[in-house]
C-alpha cells in the first residue's frame, strides 16, 4: 500500500511536471526500478502509467486539439512510426543488455533538459525535421523519459511557429506516440500493472494541474528538479549495472 501511495504522488509530480515541460519521466523511472522490477519491465511501466498526462494537459487548450493535430499531424505520424520500430526493439532485446544501455539512455535524457535551442532554417530543414523527430519517436518506444524535451527542441528550430503552441504540440505529440508504443508493451507480459494504475491515478492529475500552470510557473525549479533526479539516479544505474 505504501508503494502505491508513493508512485501516485510521484505521478502527480510528474504529470504536473510533463504537462508544463516535459522531462519529468526521468524522476519516475528509477523510483519504479527501485522497487525491484527489471529495467525492461520498469520502462515499460513507466511509459503506460505517465502517458493519460499529456493528454490531460491539453483539457485547457481542448477548442485547439483539432487545429494542431492538422498542424503537426505529419510530424505525429512519423514519430508513431519509429516508435513502433523502437517498442518491438525494447520488447526483444536480453534484459541483461538493457541494464548495460539504460545509465546512459537516463543520463542522455537528463541532460536534455540543459538544452538551449536556438530557432534556425536553412537547406533541408523539412527533412532534418522529420528525422529528429523520427529519432524521439524510436526514443520513445525503447525508453521514453525525455522525449518530450527532445520533441520541443526539434519543433523550437522553426522560428515560425508561436512559442506558447510548442508545448501543446508536444504534448500531443509524445501522447499519440506513447498509445501505440504502449500498446505494443501491453502484450509482452512485462507490465506491473498496480504501479500502472498508481502512476495513471497521480498523472492524470498532475497533468490537468500542469496544463494549467504551464504559462504561470518560472521552468528553472522543475528543470532543477529534474536535473538533479536524473543525475542522482544515473549515477546510481551506473553503480549498479557497470560496476
Amino acid at each position: 500500500m505504501l508503494d502505491f501511495i508513493a508512485i501516485a504522488a510521484v505521478g502527480l509530480l510528474v504529470g504536473v511536471i510533463n504537462g508544463m515541460a516535459g522531462g519529468a519521466s526521468v524522476i519516475s523511472f528509477p523510483v519504479i526500478l527501485a522497487t525491484g522490477l527489471s529495467p525492461v519491465s520498469a520502462a515499460m511501466t513507466n511509459a503506460i502509467g505517465i502517458t493519460p498526462a499529456n493528454f490531460f494537459a491539453l483539457i485547457s487548450i481542448r477548442h485547439r486539439v483539432k487545429e494542431i493535430f492538422r498542424e503537426y499531424s505529419n510530424l505525429i505520424w512519423i514519430s508513431i512510426a519509429a516508435s513502433i520500430v523502437g517498442a518491438f526493439a525494447l520488447t526483444h532485446v536480453p534484459v541483461e543488455v538493457f541494464e548495460k544501455i539504460v545509465p546512459f539512455l537516463l543520463l542522455f535524457a537528463t541532460l536534455s533538459m540543459l538544452l538551449k535551442v536556438k530557432p534556425k532554417e536553412g537547406k533541408n530543414f523539412q527533412i532534418k525535421e522529420n528525422i529528429g523527430i523520427a529519432a524521439s519517436g524510436f526514443y520513445c518506444g525503447y525508453f521514453g523519459p525525455g522525449q518530450g524535451v527532445m520533441v520541443i527542441a526539434v519543433l523550437a528550430r522553426d522560428a515560425r511557429r508561436k512559442s506558447a503552441d510548442l508545448n501543446s504540440a508536444k504534448n500531443l505529440i509524445v501522447g499519440c506516440t506513447s498509445i501505440v508504443s504502449n500498446f505494443i508493451y501491453i502484450f509482452s507480459g512485462l507490465v506491473h500493472w498496480p504501479y500502472v494504475i498508481a502512476l495513471l491515478a497521480g498523472s492524470t492529475v498532475g497533468g490537468t494541474l500542469g496544463g494549467r500552470w504551464a504559462t504561470r510557473m518560472s521552468p528553472g525549479f522543475y528543470k532543477a528538479l529534474v536535473v538533479i533526479t536524473g543525475l542522482g539516479a544515473s549515477a546510481w544505474l551506473f553503480v549498479k549495472y557497470l560496476f
